[in-house]
């Protein structure tokens, strides 16, 4: 199928980003995907000629700029943009380094307003383009040793649904509020809540990719301002409303 859309994605060599580039290439889209890890990009690549892979650490601003300019160059106007790179070490606060806790940020947060500053406004000026946009559960519901992810993750939930008020007439954006998703961002959270690393766990407390990607893409194209893959968000998002 010859792509004739052009779509963006960071955090694409794996996970949610991998399983979005996979979708949207039987889309027919040319898909960007933004990463630093180079090997996971090239085996994603592998899996399409549709697929461009795109060496980028989001959390500098210079660098995002250059690569979304090359993207553009190359493929013509992102129709569709969606965030989800990220880092997420567990811990408690007390055990991690103040450096540590800021770089999750300027991963998680500000490599969100890197690629949306960046590219959205485009968008805007063309009253044309769809948006997904990955928060968490994690920064709605407080738990312990997710701290500094979750505070990252509030920042982007609030981010985000600032960003859709001021611009839902102009351009569809997302916000998704996923569970723990079983993906190799999973596997950083050794020292995270324990339950998450028991078979319980995994079974019970965690979601597929292609599950969180299949419900993201109906909630864009539908225009919805949030999604919410499955029960479990809905059952976290009640309970802070009590906490």
């Amino acid at each position: 199928m010859k792509a004739v859309k052009t779509a963006l994605i960071t955090g694409g060599a794996s996970g949610l980003g991998r399983a979005h580039a996979l979708w949207l290439v039987d889309e027919g889209y040319a898909v960007a995907i933004l990463d630093i890890d180079e090997r996971r990009l090239s085996e994603t690549a592998g899996q399409s000629p549709n697929i461009y892979p795109y060496v980028c650490d989001v959390t500098d601003l210079r660098q995002v700029r250059a690569v979304v300019a090359s993207v553009i160059e190359t493929h013509g106007p992102i129709d569709r943009l969606i965030n989800g790179a990220a880092i997420m070490p567990g811990g408690l606060l007390l055990n991690h380094q103040p450096e540590q806790i800021t770089g999750i940020m300027e991963t998680n947060y500000a490599g969100m307003v890197h690629v949306c500053q960046t590219v959205i406004p485009a968008m805007v000026a063309r009253d044309k383009g769809e948006v997904i946009l990955y928060g968490s559960t994690a920064g709605v519901m407080p738990m312990q040793r997710f701290g500094a992810y979750g505070a990252s993750k509030a920042a982007n939930n609030f981010y985000a649904r600032l960003l859709i008020a001021e611009n839902r007439s102009r351009v569809r954006i997302t916000l998704v509020y996923p569970p723990s998703v079983n993906t190799p961002l999973l596997d950083q959270a050794t020292d995270g809540p324990p339950i998450l690393n028991t078979r319980f766990g995994r079974r019970f407390l965690t979601v597929e990719p292609e599950r969180v990607v299949s419900a993201a893409e109906r909630a864009v194209r539908r225009g919805h301002k949030a999604c919410y893959p499955g029960i479990l968000p809905r059952i976290i998002v009640i309970a802070s409303w009590f906490t």
